[in-house]
């Protein structure tokens, strides 16, 4: 597999969210994913998240913006990439 036939997408290159943070004290969380389908790519994202706020005891979390999914064109099982923003508290 060349490496020109993977979309190489890092946190840099990801469009900043359009939908305001809420304006309570609620924080921001990244969380990125892999998965079969563009699907279980974003649940793994948000899954992500949630286990980041988790650790500092914030367990109730509000997808932000909508999530970015590329396609890895090559790789079956991990064929769908994807990343999310939420906001937790």
């Amino acid at each position: 597999m060349s490496r020109s036939a993977l979309i190489v997408v890092t946190a840099a290159g990801l469009p900043a969210a359009v939908t305001p943070a809420p304006t309570s004290s609620a924080l921001l969380y990244c969380g990125g994913g892999y998965g079969p389908t563009a699907g279980t790519a974003v649940r793994s994202a948000i899954d992500d998240a949630q286990n980041s706020a988790s650790g500092d005891g914030l367990f109730s979390c509000e997808l932000i913006g909508e999530p970015f999914v590329t396609e890895i064109f090559g790789a079956p099982y991990r064929g769908h990439r994807a990343g999310v923003n939420v906001a937790c508290e």
